[in-house]
């Protein structure tokens, strides 16, 4: 049987994200696109040969993480990656992007209308790099009536955490802690977190709260790669301990699809393992399986 791709973070070229870093500022906005071909879609700004690469690297379905949060990531309407998942509905899925510093009441509202749009199947919190001029804990009180009702309409939750996230709004560094995700994912154990960026390097942190709290998913997405500094210990963990538990996902426009699927692919897998890790896990995930 073919393997069956899921990239769990792509952000297509729309309207309002091209005007975000990931793409004006090309090559140099993360040191760690070294070392890979920028994607012509990026260059050119185009979802056309956005789903032509998605095709050439044999993606079967690719997510896009929705956003709320601090320029230069900024904040990407929600209403703009579902027209996407309208115009291409058997290549995009979406998972919603809530704006952690709006009345809760807003947040839940929010949530509740995602839901019932085709092909939304998540939502994702950035309380580390919120809109506004602070970042907040993904365990603060205020935040779990957003976890409450996840559970309620059975949608996982994404929380996102890297070093070099909290570098780009100038928040502090602290923030990127993994630590976080252990309170919540014990206060909740019946909710699936989705921890894209891993929690880069906080690489052990996040280990240690995937191997204590077993609702933890992890995407460590483009610092997986060999060249990346600790992406061993996830290899580690994808292959001996969360082979049920690791997910693939490209971080495009920061890396190329083609040859991340490469790069993954290069690490020694046990039998069976990459094909959890490049879909079978996702598709768990998000209830499509």
């Amino acid at each position: 049987m073919a393997r069956v791709i899921v990239d769990m973070r792509t952000r297509p070229p729309l309207d309002t994200w091209v005007q975000k870093a990931q793409f004006r500022q090309g090559g140099v906005y993360y040191p760690t696109r070294a070392g890979f071909p920028r994607p012509r879609s990026a260059e050119e700004r185009s979802v056309e040969l956005l789903v032509q690469e998605l095709d050439e690297a044999c993606v079967r379905w690719a997510v896009i993480m929705g956003r709320q949060s601090a320029e230069p990531t900024g904040a990407i309407p929600n209403d703009e990656i579902a027209a996407c998942v309208a115009r291409y509905p058997d290549r995009f899925l979406a998972w919603a992007g809530i704006d952690v510093t709006q009345p809760i009441e807003q947040c839940l509202a929010e949530i509740r209308r995602c839901a019932k749009l085709p092909g939304f199947k998540g939502v994702s919190i950035e309380p580390a790099i919120a809109r506004g001029d602070r970042s907040f804990w993904a365990y603060e009180k205020r935040f779990y009536p957003i976890y409450e009702e996840c559970l309620r309409l059975d949608l996982p939750v994404n929380i996102t955490l890297s070093g070099i996230l909290q570098m780009n709004p100038g928040r502090p560094y602290e923030y990127a802690s993994p630590i976080q995700v252990y309170r919540v994912a014990k206060d909740f154990p019946k909710l699936d977190i989705h921890v894209a960026h891993g929690g880069w390097p906080s690489v052990m942190d996040m280990i240690g709260v995937a191997f204590v709290c077993p609702n933890v998913w992890l995407s460590p997405d483009q610092y997986f790669v060999k060249m990346i500094p600790a992406a061993r210990e996830y290899w580690k963990a994808a292959n001996y301990y969360f082979q049920d538990r690791t997910l693939y996902s490209s971080n495009y426009p920061s890396r190329p699809h083609r040859e991340m699927i490469q790069a993954y692919a290069e690490w020694d897998w046990a039998p069976g393992v990459l094909d959890r890790v490049m879909g079978q896990n996702a598709l768990r995930l998000m209830r499509m399986a």
